[in-house]
């Protein structure tokens, strides 16, 4: 099962970095040239926590955005 948000949807997203060598023109170099390209994962910050959904309590993910969002009374804990 992946980790996604079930109130914003958000998940797991793939971006790359990029290393540049040499010296800007704008310091009177020839120009940054890009000499490695390295994909990396940007996760969300997802938590567990317990809601009511239907009138029962179900664990489900949740953002930490879509926690500040949220009703305190649909949390069946809301202390926790």
């Amino acid at each position: 099962m992946p980790r996604v948000c079930a109130v914003t949807g958000k998940k797991t997203r793939s971006t790359t970095t990029s290393k540049r060598k040499g010296s800007p023109k704008k310091r009177g170099g020839v120009g940054l040239k890009q000499v490695g390209v390295h994909k990396r994962q940007v996760k969300p910050n997802l938590q567990k926590r317990t809601i009511w959904v239907d009138g029962k309590p179900q664990r489900v993910w949740l953002s930490a955005k879509a926690l500040r969002t949220m009703d305190p009374s649909v949390f069946v804990n809301p202390h926790k």
